[in-house]
């Protein structure tokens, strides 16, 4: 599990120099696509949210059942397109998952495997829920990059 630790600390000291060199991190393909900016504005949503997901496995007696969040809706009320640099919400984003790293580099080889379940009704482990955060974000981050 350290891997995945180390993964996502590698992701949070490469990518926001790269972000930063992007001349359109502004620009807005069409009305209804994120820019580059909002994108990485969700991430530090999806960073907050599954924080607190990890937390609440750990210091849970029960197992969690984890709900979804509205995406669109947290974008547009945080405003990251107008109300924030591109630094800002780049400090923010590396601000929450260096928080996950410290909290995932703690724990012990039996809280990976605690267990959640999914609004699916699936039950996962805390790794898996991890690898899949991780996932996630790659996901993003190859769409900022290829535009």
């Amino acid at each position: 599990m350290l891997e995945l630790v180390v993964e996502l600390r590698n992701l949070i000291n490469e990518v926001p120099n790269k972000i930063e060199l992007l001349p359109d991190v502004n620009e807005k393909i069409n009305s209804s696509k994120w820019s580059k900016k909002e994108i990485i504005g969700h991430l530090c949503d999806s960073g907050s949210i599954n924080h607190k997901r990890f937390v609440d496995i750990l210091i849970s007696i029960d197992q969690v059942t984890l709900s979804g969040y509205n995406q669109v809706s947290w974008v547009q009320v945080h405003n990251y397109q107008e109300s924030y640099s591109i630094e800002e919400i780049l400090n923010l984003w590396s601000t929450i998952n260096n928080r996950i790293i410290k909290l995932l580099s703690k724990i012990d080889e039996k809280q990976w495997n605690l267990t959640c379940k999914l609004e699916d009704q699936t039950i996962v482990t805390l790794e898996w829920l991890v690898s899949d955060y991780i996932q996630h974000m790659k996901h993003h981050l190859k769409q900022i990059f290829s535009y």
